[in-house]
């Protein structure tokens, strides 16, 4: 049964701790992704993410009301041009959310990707993933290839690959079970090595062979030894697999 919801009607928007440019960023919002709005103040609005959770402030042209089919969702695998009444609109970045129909219906007509059946069938392999955010830069709160921080990349790359995550890396942990060792597509989570009994607060992907994907300030998305962060120190495995997860 399909219902109207607020919707991310721009590429990408970063997400703010307050009402205000210079606040710092949480987060970002992709082109789609639906959202709650709990507060408006002064041109702002309050949001929350109706598949993470996660809550800030966005200016209040950022978000539209789209129509939602209730099909389920589709994910943008790479960067795509959409349209807007057959009139080229925008680009959105891989990670962007569309409805299974293909198309955003809102008041003033209809959203589409340019070339829906461009985007890659099936689900992006590990080395998809890592070709797709190779070098991106280090970017707090960032979730794009533009620019993406540790729990961001983690939370796209499920995404991409059909599953849903929470946002923060302390918030994956807790959401995923625990396990001895890793194995490819785990989730391997760090502490900061000057309180190793402290908050998780680095995660990265383990693509076997003692290697880790994850996204570091120093060196932006890269592939690493699992034990090369000097800076942190390992906490625990995660499975990152499950049905239950599944968009």
């Amino acid at each position: 049964m399909g219902q109207w919801v607020w919707v991310v009607r721009v590429g990408r928007v970063g997400l703010r701790a307050e009402p205000a440019h210079g606040s710092a960023q949480v987060s970002e919002l992709l082109w789609g992704e639906p959202q709650d709005i709990l507060e408006e103040r002064r041109g702002w609005v309050y949001v929350r993410g109706w598949l993470d959770g996660y809550a800030g402030w966005v200016p209040a042209g950022a978000l539209g009301p789209a129509y939602w089919d209730g099909s389920g969702w589709q994910v943008v695998q790479r960067r795509s041009l959409y349209q807007h009444n057959r009139r080229l609109a925008g680009w959105v970045e891989a990670g962007a959310l569309f409805p299974r129909s293909g198309v955003w219906l809102t008041a003033q007509g209809e959203y589409r990707l340019v070339s829906p059946e461009g985007q890659p069938s099936g689900l992006p392999s590990w080395r998809a993933i890592w070709r797709l955010f190779r070098q991106a830069p280090y970017l707090w709160g960032g979730k794009s290839p533009s620019g993406i921080d540790c729990s961001g990349l983690v939370q796209l790359a499920f995404r991409l690959r059909g599953q849903l995550l929470p946002r923060d890396a302390h918030q994956q942990a807790a959401f995923l079970p625990p396990i001895p060792s890793p194995e490819v597509g785990d989730l391997v989570f760090f502490t900061s090595a000057s309180n190793p009994s402290g908050r998780i607060s680095h995660v990265g992907i383990y693509l076997g062979r003692g290697r880790v994907l994850h996204a570091t300030p120093a060196a932006g998305v890269h592939i690493a030894p699992l034990r090369s962060l000097h800076t942190h120190v390992i906490h625990s495995f995660r499975r990152g697999v499950g049905e239950d997860f599944v968009i």
